[in-house]
């Protein structure tokens, strides 16, 4: 058992459930005193489980325990969880930006030092989101089908479709395309409840950026877990500068 303290919620993954693994959510955080990335799988019983929203911070007790097929140093199963108080003002969280957009590194980065959560970095202009539904004819999408109804089963929702987001970002000195899976639990209850519209509040983010985390079984598919925006030129001056720093030596 290993402590954690002062961690920022920045992301979260929809609620999920399998045969093997009971209903829990997937949440990315940051630990700004060690500046890295954690994943939780935090147990989630309806009506009982504390959520954590973003920004909110929160203290965790985290084990290894069960997790013997996801060998991801970030990877831990949040056995007890403590929120602490309100979510960060707006100068806490201007740090916490420039703090994580500190850490950008190329996906070929990531994947060869063994990193499964990070950052991509779209041009803005280029994003679109599309949603396509499963085919039951199709025997991969009928096992999503199947996990929602098992999931409906235990009274909770899982959609029979995937959102993909898709655009070009700026990459090892290229332009180049990008299509991913979208796993963020705020897009997926929006479109559940039908009150707004998560694509058109995206498109509204004057700097966006994206956390991205991998599969334990694949460990080059990379997925968006969550959206984020950016304070105007912190993408340029930490992100954008701190990749050129360490492709070219300094600036």
């Amino acid at each position: 058992m290993s402590s954690f303290k002062d961690c920022v919620c920045i992301s979260q993954a929809r609620i999920i459930s399998g045969r093997q693994k009971g209903t829990h959510i997937c949440t990315i955080a940051y630990q700004p005193a060690e500046q890295k990335f954690l994943r939780l799988c935090v147990p989630y019983t309806r009506g009982k489980s504390p959520v954590l929203k973003r920004w909110s911070v929160f203290d965790f007790q985290g084990t290894k325990e069960g997790l013997q097929n996801d060998t991801r140093d970030e990877t831990w199963n949040a056995e007890t969880l403590r929120r602490r108080g309100a979510s960060l003002d707006a100068a806490a969280k201007r740090s916490i930006h420039a703090s994580i957009l500190s850490n950008y590194k190329y996906e070929s980065e990531l994947n060869s030092d063994r990193l499964s959560v990070g950052l991509l970095i779209p041009e803005k202009k280029t994003l679109d989101f599309d949603i396509k539904h499963f085919n039951p004819n199709v025997e991969k999408d009928q096992k999503q089908i199947e996990r929602s109804e098992y999931m409906a089963g235990l009274g909770i929702w899982f959609p029979t479709y995937k959102v993909m987001v898709r655009g070009k970002r700026r990459c090892e000195g290229e332009v180049k395309p990008f299509a991913k899976q979208l796993l963020a639990w705020d897009v997926y209850e929006a479109l559940r409840k039908n009150e707004v519209d998560p694509f058109a509040q995206i498109y509204d983010y004057n700097n966006p950026y994206m956390i991205i985390g991998n599969l334990a079984t694949q460990r080059r598919a990379f997925m968006v877990i969550g959206v984020l925006s950016a304070p105007p030129g912190y993408i340029e001056k930490y992100a954008i500068h701190q990749q050129l720093s360490l492709t070219h030596g300094h600036l």
